[in-house]
């Protein structure tokens, strides 16, 4: 006999605010039914010295019981704020897993400094020969979250940087393409060239609300240092909670909106907590 399925909660954790995403299945007489509630968290400020990500999983902890039983399985996002990226070039002479997480954390270190030596680090999978993402959290975060969990009863099956699980949940419509990704978050951009599949480019930065106008700018300046002939035109646009973005008019980029999955980042900008779906 199969196992019930199991409760799911997709958490995406932000300095400033906590989405949660809960699916729970009961057993009626016309098979298993889904229900899908949606809660936001606000978090109240930190203590200057706390690390960013402090009160958000605070926030998570104190919330977390009332939201997933026991048993549950969670995965989390984690927003770009609270993450660093850089792409780590191909190299043929490192010997072995530990030369590769050193060369690794040198090009960290060479983007951001000495902090980058406390920071956990994670090196995508990409084809032989080309350069591979890679993503830095404060080392003292994953621990955190695993804490929280284990403490509810609730299964961590993943900890994600928004980056990865966009790339994962877009993986079709982004295969093959020589496009930029533009991933927009409250006050931050994540963007990335992309050529038949190998990473080219790969920035973060803050923008403010006027994006639309600040984001044509900014692709501008990343294709000339890129290279002016070659880099792309199409645009794949994400953007966090929102299926409705009004996209830029702009002559010179061609943009697509990447609408995220229900589960993954569509949550209404007006709900507090929202019944989003139920079926019978």
């Amino acid at each position: 006999m199969s196992r019930w399925p199991t409760d799911d909660l997709l958490v995406e954790l932000a300095p400033d605010q906590v989405s949660l995403v809960h699916t729970a299945r009961t057993l009626g007489w016309r098979g298993v039914r889904k229900t899908v509630t949606h809660e936001r968290l606000t978090v109240a400020a930190g203590a200057p010295e706390a690390p960013p990500w402090r009160g958000a999983v605070d926030a998570l902890r104190a919330a977390l019981p009332g939201v997933a039983g026991r048993g549950a399985r969670a995965r989390v996002i984690l927003a770009n704020r609270l993450v660093r990226y850089a792409l780590v070039p191909w190299s043929d002479a490192l010997g072995g897993a530990d030369e590769e997480a050193a060369f690794a954390r040198h090009c960290f270190e060479r983007v951001y400094g000495d902090a980058a030596a406390q920071w956990d680090l994670r090196v995508s999978d990409a084809r032989a020969g080309t350069p591979r993402p890679a993503s830095a959290v404060d080392a003292a975060l994953p621990g955190a979250l695993r804490e929280t969990f284990a403490a509810a009863g609730v299964r961590l099956e993943s900890i994600q940087p928004r980056l990865m699980a966009v790339c994962n949940e877009q993986r079709r419509r982004l295969q093959g393409r020589h496009a930029w990704l533009a991933l927009l978050e409250p006050g931050s951009l994540c963007l990335a060239l992309l050529q038949q599949g190998r990473w080219v480019r790969l920035r973060s930065q803050r923008i403010g609300p006027g994006w639309r106008v600040e984001l044509g700018l900014i692709l501008a300046r990343e294709a000339y240092l890129a290279d002016p002939e070659a880099a792309a035109r199409d645009v794949f646009v994400w953007a966090f909670g929102r299926d409705d973005v009004k996209l830029p008019d702009n002559d010179r980029w061609q943009f697509h909106l990447l609408v995220p999955k229900q589960s993954g980042g569509a949550v209404p900008a007006d709900a507090a907590r929202v019944l989003a779906a139920q079926e019978g």
